[in-house]
């Protein structure tokens, strides 16, 4: 009778506490939203009009092969042009720099020369179209067509919509005489698509120049609706961090000759079985980056989820297996392990004498090149197989970005003045972007692109109909017309 009600007790208390850590979670206090006495109302904006100068840019083939002879750097020309026509006063009034293969870096003097600058980002390219998906097409990729309320075509979501709003925001602010107390850097690289070397030279500009930056806004994370599983509303994970990127060439050699006597392995059986033991024993999930971020959405989560991450102490194991479990968040908690290319063989009864894949990975925070080569050694264990980094397609994890600075703040308070009942949180970016440059010479790096966006949406990005919503253009200029002002005129 003692042992139970020891256990009764027990199981009690461990109820209070769940119930204590979950109250405590769910009040997780929305940042508060900071103050600005804006200079200017926000202007009269023309939403066919912006619609008409991102179908313009979108119909200019800026894309970006992986080979690149078969790309038309004379795009880009036209493409300048079309900014100089329609952002007279842009280019009036800023110093504009094109450094070698057409990426633009703009320069808007502040009125206080001693203050740090701060940047916006946007990429000029854009990627290919299938070839063989053309006809899937409900408009054609580069037509720019606006039609049933949206803008079509490849680059409307990726990512000449924010260079367009970027241009149109500081277009209506000078046309309503504005003048910024920092002085405002707008970049615009020629080459992201392909990890290039655009964003590099702008950097490298930039510290010829002895300039550090404030604060710095690339594209990045959206306004997601009812996209990450176990939470309703709109959320907006601000990235404050990148993962690392790392592309490994795997080789095998081995004796080839005649496919009627093959050896008992042959160079693509174990090069298949290395990368299948890779695939088979993925990198652990872990909690602690991707935690900030479900903290601060507590309000956004339902019952279950709020227990679940009130009390990892207990169901912890448990969260990371329902994290795992979707492709939208497994990403967040671990290494990516993702094979892409597989070259072997010339003819259909030759043994191939050399076997070759690529797999790229992409790091979390928390673990480096180095770390993962380490374990990619351990779990292959066959001598027999080679690997190394492709050229320039290795980098480490970003740093992690403050969250609890004014940059950061006034950047959320404009989220949420447009999209109401939006929760923020800082998150880390899963893809690659030209922002991981920019840490040399800022302390404050964020990536963010303010559209809503649901799950059919984010297909679109590098696929099929890619389009935007009239609406979200309109967004997009907004933010930027308040958010310029905003870091513009911080004083600390």
């Amino acid at each position: 009778m003692e042992i139970v009600l020891a256990l009764l007790i027990v199981i009690l208390l461990v109820v209070i506490l769940i119930a204590v850590r979950t109250w405590q979670f769910s009040r997780t206090a929305v940042a508060a939203s900071l103050p600005f006495p804006a200079q200017l109302s926000d202007p009269r904006l023309d939403p066919m009009l912006a619609a008409q100068h991102l179908s313009a840019v979108i119909q200019v083939q800026t894309v970006s092969h992986e080979d690149s002879a078969q790309d038309h750097p004379e795009n880009f020309t036209v493409l300048h042009q079309i900014f100089r026509q329609e952002y007279p006063l842009l280019h009036q009034r800023l110093q504009c720099e094109e450094l070698e293969g057409g990426s633009l870096l703009y320069t808007w003097a502040g009125k206080d020369p001693s203050l740090e600058p701060v940047l916006f980002m946007a990429h000029q390219d854009v990627v290919p179209a299938d070839e063989h998906t053309l006809n899937k097409w409900t408009y054609p990729p580069f037509s720019g067509a606006i039609a049933d309320g949206f803008i079509w075509g490849r680059g409307s979501m990726d990512i000449k919509c924010q260079l367009i709003a970027i241009l149109e925001a500081v277009e209506s602010l000078l046309s309503a005489g504005f003048q910024p107390n920092r002085t405002v850097f707008l970049a615009f690289s020629h080459d992201e698509e392909v990890l290039g070397f655009g964003a590099r030279r702008i950097v490298a500009r930039l510290q010829q120049q002895n300039i550090r930056l404030h604060a710095v806004l690339d594209e990045g994370t959206y306004v997601l609706e009812d996209v990450l599983p176990g939470f309703s509303g709109r959320t907006a994970p601000i990235a404050v961090t990148e993962k690392g990127y790392l592309s490994l060439k795997f080789t095998v050699e081995a004796t080839g000759g005649h496919s009627s006597t093959p050896s008992a392995e042959t160079a693509i059986g174990i090069l298949s079985r290395a990368i299948d033991r890779l695939q088979s024993n993925p990198f652990p999930y872990r909690l602690n980056v991707a935690l900030p971020m479900f903290k601060a959405f507590g309000p956004a989560e339902s019952t279950m989820m709020k227990i679940a991450f009130a009390n990892l102490w207990l169901f912890g194991p448990m969260v990371r297996r329902q994290l795992a479990a979707s492709s939208e968040t497994a990403a967040s908690i671990h290494t990516t392990t993702a094979p892409t290319i597989f070259h072997s063989g010339i003819k259909d009864n030759v043994l191939p004498s050399l076997a070759e894949a690529v797999v790229n990975f992409r790091i979390l925070p928390g673990e480096s090149v180095g770390s993962v080569c380490d374990r990619v050694r351990a779990v292959i264990d066959d001598e027999r197989v080679s690997f190394a980094p492709l050229p320039n397609n290795a980098w480490e994890p970003s740093p992690v970005s403050p969250s609890e600075c004014s940059a950061y703040q006034h950047l959320t308070t404009v989220v949420r003045e447009l999209f109401p009942d939006t929760t923020c949180a800082p998150n880390a970016m899963l893809g690659a972007t030209d922002s991981r440059h920019y840490h040399a010479i800022s302390d404050r790096v964020y990536r963010f692109t303010p559209i809503l966006v649901h799950k059919e949406d984010l297909e679109r990005i590098h696929g099929i109909n890619e389009r935007l919503s009239l609406e979200n253009m309109n967004h997009l200029v907004l933010f930027f017309y308040r958010l310029i002002q905003r870091w513009s005129s911080l004083d600390q």
